[in-house]
């Protein structure tokens, strides 16, 4: 029965490979479903029959044969969309044009959020259809994992549609994720809980939701004893390199070889594309590893390979987008492209994403253009069957072809060829591309031309949108919204966008605000909003929208950045400190977020972050030196004052001389320095030695300081610091402190005092207020001075 959760039926969910037994399927629909043969006579036959059968209640065999049939139209629209091949696709249009089905037009009924669907989806009319029954057996049959199963995939699919995120479809695929995850124990089958958590792990992801994505991953390497390690081996990567270094390798560990059949039982009869040759002449095909043994490329099941994918593109969302970062991605996707067995889709995935590394660099982006070219060629080759380009699709990241050839196209800019690019542009109907090509060429005119074109085709909201982008008329963005019946929140993007480029902050907001009340989960827009109110200082809108932006793409440290300027500007200094802090994960290298961090820090009292940052600010820039940043620090750790979290200040008092110690190294001229190291020195005759440096510094670095007041008043009061201290470590010293060094420390002590005496002694007459201090310092030293005589006599 549907409307149970057993017992599950897992032909229903069609992972199609070659170690299933089809002739062991009862339902005849379905066992005609997994041959996968998709013709036109059996489409015709199948909406003929949906059509004449449709009931608002449907018992369970009606059920089965309508999820069967939701099934097939979904492979179908798959295949022509995703995996390919698209060859046949004229023939699939026109019996759906002789069907007449205007009431499933995909262009009005797949609209979500305003976002209408990208032009280049084929056969949408067979996805309503399809979504149509799932959305009548959901109803009636709430409890059915595989109709939720189902209803997961499709709406996935429908989102990869749709060139914006959209929050209603963000919602549905929330709650239908999280029914499944609830029940996943009911399918009582290694393999498929496993396809499952993968499925919505990978659904997380393609929401921006890495974090969500990242805790399901993780949950499924415990439920498969799966560790998956990346460890650091001795190798080489160029033909010449004589000494090994080490380099990062992906050791997989799972003890489940008996749930988990192998990649040769389920894809053994897939021949897999694979890596181009690199015909480098320096670098090498691959890293060569010393051990022979770590040279092997572990065989991993067909699930598990999907599951690497997962990961791999679970960090590559994560992670800040620098080389670091891809370096260490490379294990993951080695270990998968050198695979012998395994889901075409998967290898498909993983070359895609190779391809996308490797672009960035100057001996690999040959490559990188040439097998991109080579996967878009197989989008229309008949080389592998349907069963094998739908064998565990949807856990390999099904792409639709359009975004594979944008893919392309975005590596042919980067080489220049701006004309291939545009000519690929125009046939995929990516019309702001186009518009770029146009600019980049010269020739924006044309651009404005061709939409004009398309206009009179078929108009849309988009299109209105980029005629008024070509031609820098807004009144066209006004037309978008009317044409949408004021639902089209890409219109008052655009809109909102034109106002932005231009500096007209106040009306931008206002069509950028209106953009993201229609569509909540649009990145760009957020930030922009964010942007536009810091500009006019809307400190409160601006929180609100890099709090938004930072929820949806937490990988910006700009809009950490931003976000915490807004906090302090509304007085929140310990929100904005938190704030920085997320904002130091996403880009570690930047001086100017850890200068900020550092000082929201010394403001709230966060006196350990203080000194990390300060730390970190002395590796980045040479010379970096913030005297009040140490005073403030400094001071707070001497005194013992608590910080933010309530805790003594003496726990840091160990860091806090550490990093005195390298400023003194590093700037030993600063007479503040050693003033400052002086306070956190614990006995009166290690102060006194800081104290004397001191005192040195300024008086070399101040050269006519004896004529005038201020710097003399500064020298006397170090001076009486310094003799007062040396007194006093006569009877307070350490075990280690020996007689002589206390004796050397008060000669300098009287030198000092002397100098000093004689220097300022020549202006006092004009400085009364220097008369006392000065009258002080000369007790002090005649004190010094009896000191130094007794111990050298009794010495």
């Amino acid at each position: 029965m549907l409307n149970t959760l057993e017992p599950f039926n897992k032909y229903f969910v069609c992972n199609f490979n070659k170690s299933t037994d089809t002739e062991t399927i009862e339902n005849e629909l379905l066992r005609l479903l997994w041959t996968c043969n998709f013709t036109t006579e059996n489409l015709e036959k199948l909406l003929s029959t949906h059509l004449s059968n449709q009931k608002d209640k449907l018992n369970d065999e009606e059920a089965r044969t309508a999820l069967c049939q939701a099934i097939e139209l979904i492979l179908i629209f798959v295949q022509y969309n995703f995996t390919g091949p698209t060859k046949s696709v004229d023939e699939f249009t026109e019996l759906i044009a002789n069907k007449k089905l205007e009431e499933c037009d995909p262009f009005v009924k797949l609209i979500e959020n305003g976002e209408e669907i990208n032009s280049n989806v084929a056969l949408g009319e067979l996805f309503v259809i399809a979504k149509n029954i799932l959305k009548q057996l959901s109803a009636q049959y709430p409890e059915s994992l595989v109709v939720q199963w189902w209803n997961l995939r499709a709406i996935c699919l429908h989102q990869q549609l749709i060139d914006e995120l959209t929050s209603n479809l963000y919602d549905n695929y929330k709650k239908a994720a999280e029914f499944l995850i609830k029940h996943v124990d009911a399918l009582a089958d290694t393999e498929l809980e496993a396809l499952l958590y993968l499925e919505v792990a990978n659904g997380y992801l393609l929401f921006h939701r890495s974090q969500k994505s990242d805790e399901l991953l993780e949950e499924l390497c415990k439920r498969l004893n799966v560790v998956l390690n990346v460890e650091g081996l001795l190798g080489v990567r160029t033909k010449f390199q004589q000494k090994p270094l080490p380099q990062l390798c992906l050791k997989v560990e799972h003890a489940n070889d008996e749930y988990l059949r192998t990649a040769k039982e389920t894809n053994g009869n897939t021949s897999l594309p694979k890596l181009l040759l690199l015909e480098d002449d320096t670098r090498l095909e691959r890293i060569r590893f010393i051990e022979p043994k770590d040279n092997d490329i572990m065989t991993l099941p067909s699930v598990l390979q999907a599951l690497v994918l997962a990961k791999v593109k679970q960090l590559k969302r994560s992670q800040p987008k620098d080389r670091l970062a891809d370096e260490e991605l490379e294990p993951y996707i080695q270990t998968l492209l050198y695979q012998e067995c395994g889901p075409l889709q998967v290898r498909l995935a993983v070359l895609l994403l190779n391809c996308v590394q490797e672009s960035s660099q100057r001996r690999t982006v040959e490559r990188s253009w040439k097998q991109c070219e080579e996967a878009v060629k197989l989008l229309n080759e008949s080389t592998y069957s349907t069963q094998d380009r739908l064998s565990y699709a949807f856990a390999g990241f099904l792409q639709p072809t359009w975004q594979v050839k944008m893919q392309l196209c975005e590596l042919l800019l980067s080489l220049g060829m701006t004309k291939t690019a545009l000519d690929i542009y125009l046939k995929i109907k990516a019309w702001e591309q186009v518009i770029n090509c146009y600019t980049r060429l010269e020739l924006r005119n044309n651009a404005a031309e061709i939409i004009r074109q398309e206009l009179q085709k078929k108009p849309t909201a988009l299109l209105h949108c980029l005629l008024g982008d070509a031609t820098d008329d807004p009144t066209h963005y006004e037309t978008a919204w009317q044409f949408s019946k004021e639902t089209s929140g890409k219109a008052q993007a655009h809109w909102g966008n034109y106002f932005f480029g231009r500096k007209e902050y106040e009306k931008a907001i206002e069509h950028l605000e209106k953009s993201v009340q229609i569509n909540s989960l649009q990145e760009k827009i957020w930030l922009r909003l964010g942007y536009a109110a810091i500009m006019i200082e809307r400190w409160e809108l601006a929180v609100h929208a890099y709090i938004t932006y930072t929820h949806l793409e937490p990988l910006g440290f700009e809009s950490w950045n931003n976000l915490a300027k807004a906090l302090i500007k509304l007085g929140d200094k310990m929100r904005a400190h938190k704030v920085l802090s997320e904002s130091l994960k996403c880009n570690y290298h930047n001086w100017k977020v850890w200068e900020n961090f550092m000082l929201v820090s010394v403001d709230t009292g966060h006196f350990e972050d203080a000194i990390n940052a300060y730390n970190r600010l002395s590796d980045l820039k040479q010379h970096f030196l913030d005297l009040e940043v140490l005073c403030v620090t400094m001071t707070a750790i001497a005194q013992g004052k608590p910080d933010a979290k309530g805790q003594t200040a003496e726990r840091l008092h160990k860091k806090a001389v550490s990093l005195m110690a390298q400023q003194c190294i590093k700037h030993g001229n600063e007479s503040k320095v050693w003033e400052l190291a002086a306070l956190l020195a614990k006995t009166p005759l290690d102060k006194a030695q800081k104290l004397i440096k001191s005192y040195r510094s300024y008086t070399s670095k101040e050269l006519a300081w004896a004529s005038k007041q201020p710097f003399s008043l500064k020298a006397l009061q170090l001076t009486r610091e310094i003799c007062t201290l040396s007194l006093q470590a006569i009877t307070e010293h350490s075990t280690e402190e020996t007689p002589g060094m206390i004796t050397s420390q008060l000669s300098s002590a009287r030198l000092s005092a002397q100098a000093c005496i004689r220097a300022v002694e020549k202006e006092t007459e004009n400085w009364p207020e220097n008369q006392e201090l000065l009258q002080e310092v000369k007790e002090l030293f005649e004190r010094t001075t009896e000191q130094v005589k007794q111990r050298m006599e009794n010495k």
